[in-house]
C-alpha cells in the first residue's frame, strides 16, 4: 500500500483528514516524561496537523497557503474544485476534489459531478480499473471506448476483478459494488485492522455470494456500515459522493476506520458510509482524539432496527414463513404495522390483522405461502412506532412461493439445447440451478437452467412475472413442449416417460 501512497498522498491533503487519521490510529497522548517535541515530517502526513513522534501529541503547524500552485507548508498542489454542484460546505467536498485529482474518478462533465446520482455498474468497473492501475502503475492509462465503459470492463475481466456480466447501465447495489471494489486491489492492500466475527453483520447472510467481500472491506476499515449496528444494506444503491469517500479509504490507509464488532454495542468507530468525514475542519482541536469508550446498551435511546425482516422462497405450497423485525431504543411499548405494495402506481396498503398477520402489535408477520396469496412477490415492509411517536421503517423485502413457469413454446438453439419460453408464475430461479419439467403431474425431464434471456440480455435470476427464455440443458428425459411446467428440482423427482408416445 505504501507504493500507491507515494503516488497519490500529495494529492490527498486537507485539514478534514485529521479526524480520519486520529480515528484510525486511536493512540492519543503517550506519557514519555519531559522531552522536546519532534514533529513528523510534513511530507509524510495528509494534513496540516502533525504529531510529536515521541508522545503523539497533535499540533497545528500551519494553514494552507499557496504560491505558484503549491502549498508553502507541505508542497502539495493546489486543488481547485471545478464542480458547481459540489458546494464548499458539503461534507463530501474535500473527498470528491481529492479523488478527482487522483485520476480515479471524474465528473459527469467539466463542471458537473452529480454527487447525488446513484453509481452504475459501468461507473463501478471504471473506478475499479482505475484504482487497480494507480495501485500497480502509479497512473491511469485506460481511456473510454464504445460503449464508453468497455475498455474498463475488459480490463476488469482480464485481471479477474470481475467474473460475470452486468447490466452496466443499471444502478449498482451496495453488494455489487463491494464485490467489484474488493477485487480491485491485491489482498495485501486489505490488511485486517478490525475484529468483525463471522455472522456479526446482521443484514448480511452467511451464504450470500457477496458475504466474503463485505467482511473483507469491514475488517480492513474501508466500510463501517450505515447505522450504529454496522448494517450493510446490501440491496440498497449508493451515491457518487459516498463512493468518492470510499475511494479515499481504499487508496489511503490512514483514512481507514478502526472499530470492533466482537463485543457489545458501542459507539466505537460508527462512522457510517453515508456520513463519511462529515466533521468540519473548524471543529478539530489541537489535542489528541481518543477512541470513545464503549457505551452500555441501555444508554442507546434512539429508536433503531436491530433485525431486519428477510425475504424467502417457499419450498412447497402451503408452507408458512415468518417475517420478523426487532428494534431497540426508543420507548416501549411499540406498535408494528405491516404494509405491502399493491402494484398500482407504487401504492401501498396495510396488511390487516387476521389475513396474513399473526398480531399487528407483535414483532412477527406470518404469511401462508400459497399460489392465491396476493402478497407473494410483492414488496413488504413494516413501520414501527414507539410510545412517543417516533417511527422507523424496515427494508422492503419479498416472499415468493415455489418456482413454477408454464412453457408456451419450446425451441432449439444453435447448440441443440432447448429454449423454453414462458412467464414465471411464481417464485425465483437462479442461473445454474437444476430444474424438472412436469407434464400431467409426472416428471418427464430433468436438467439445468444454464441461462435466462430477456430482451436479448442475459440475467442471473428470474422472478415471478418475468417473461423469459430459459436455456435448458436436458440431462435426462424427453424434450419439453408447450403446456409443460418447469419447477425446481427436488431429490424426490423421478423421471416417468412410460406413457409418452414419440
Amino acid at each position: 500500500m505504501k507504493k500507491v501512497l507515494s503516488v497519490i498522498l500529495a494529492l490527498m491533503m486537507s485539514a478534514s483528514a485529521l479526524t480520519a487519521v486520529c480515528a484510525a490510529e486511536g493512540d492519543g497522548k503517550k506519557d514519555v516524561g519531559p522531552h522536546e517535541h519532534q514533529l513528523m515530517d510534513m511530507a509524510n502526513v495528509s494534513c496540516h496537523y502533525s504529531k510529536c513522534t515521541s508522545c503523539f501529541e497533535i499540533f497545528n503547524v500551519g494553514d494552507h497557503t499557496f504560491k505558484d500552485g503549491k502549498c508553502t507548508v507541505c508542497g502539495h498542489p493546489e486543488m481547485i474544485n471545478p464542480f458547481v454542484d459540489v458546494k464548499k460546505d458539503a461534507w463530501y467536498h474535500d473527498e470528491i476534489v481529492e479523488a478527482v485529482y487522483t485520476g480515479i474518478i471524474n465528473g459527469k462533465s467539466e463542471t458537473i459531478f452529480a454527487p447525488d446520482d446513484l453509481l452504475t455498474y459501468a461507473e463501478a468497473v471504471k473506478l475499479a480499473a482505475c484504482m487497480s492501475q494507480v495501485y500497480l502503475n502509479g497512473n491511469v492509462t485506460l481511456t473510454s471506448g464504445t460503449p464508453w465503459y468497455q475498455p474498463y470492463a475488459d480490463y476488469c475481466r482480464i485481471n479477474n476483478i470481475t467474473t460475470k456480466n452486468y447490466d452496466y447501465n443499471a444502478n449498482a447495489t451496495r453488494a455489487g459494488y463491494i464485490e467489484i471494489f474488493a477485487n480491485a486491489l491485491p489482498d495485501s492492500a486489505f490488511e485486517d485492522i478490525n475484529n468483525i466475527p463471522d455472522g456479526s453483520i446482521l443484514d448480511v447472510k452467511d451464504n450470500a455470494p457477496y458475504t466474503i467481500y463485505v467482511y473483507k472491506m469491514y475488517r480492513a476499515g474501508i466500510l463501517t456500515g450505515v447505522d450504529a449496528l454496522h448494517n450493510c444494506k446490501p440491496d440498497d444503491n449508493i451515491k457518487r459522493s459516498e463512493v468518492a469517500a470510499i475511494i479515499s479509504r481504499m487508496m489511503n490507509e490512514d483514512k481507514r476506520v478502526k472499530f470492533n464488532m466482537g463485543g457489545s454495542l458501542s459507539n466505537e468507530g460508527t462512522l457510517d458510509d453515508d456520513n463519511i468525514n462529515k466533521i468540519p475542519a473548524t471543529e478539530i482541536k489541537n489535542e489528541p482524539v481518543n477512541e470513545p469508550e464503549e457505551e452500555p446498551n441501555d444508554a442507546i435511546s434512539v429508536l433503531s432496527i436491530y433485525k431486519q425482516p428477510e425475504g424467502s422462497e417457499a419450498e412447497e405450497c402451503g408452507s408458512k414463513y415468518e417475517l420478523e423485525v426487532q428494534v431497540y431504543g426508543g420507548k416501549a411499548p411499540y406498535n408494528y404495522q405491516w404494509f405491502y405494495y399493491t402494484g398500482h402506481r407504487n401504492n401501498t396498503d396495510k396488511i390487516a390483522n387476521g389475513d396474513y398477520v399473526k398480531d399487528v402489535t407483535s414483532d412477527a408477520l406470518v404469511l401462508s405461502v400459497e399460489k392465491e396469496n396476493t402478497l407473494l412477490g410483492r414488496k413488504i415492509y413494516c413501520e414501527i412506532t414507539d410510545s412517543e411517536g417516533t417511527t422507523v421503517t424496515t427494508d422492503k423485502i419479498k416472499v415468493y412461493g415455489p418456482f413454477s413457469m408454464s412453457v408456451d413454446e419450446s425451441l432449439n438453439d444453435d447448440s441443440g439445447k432447448n429454449v423454453l419460453t414462458g412467464r414465471v408464475a411464481d417464485g425465483i430461479l437462479k442461473k445454474g440451478e437444476k430444474v424438472s419439467v412436469i407434464r400431467d403431474g409426472k416428471v418427464i425431464a430433468i436438467g439445468v437452467a444454464e441461462d435466462f434471456q430477456m430482451f436479448s440480455k442475459s440475467l442471473d435470476e428470474i422472478v415471478k412475472g418475468d417473461n423469459v427464455e430459459i436455456v435448458f440443458n436436458r440431462e435426462n428425459g424427453v424434450r419439453p413442449t408447450g403446456g409443460d411446467i418447469v419447477v425446481k428440482y427436488q431429490p424426490s423427482h423421478k423421471i416417468d416417460t412410460s406413457d409418452i408416445v414419440n
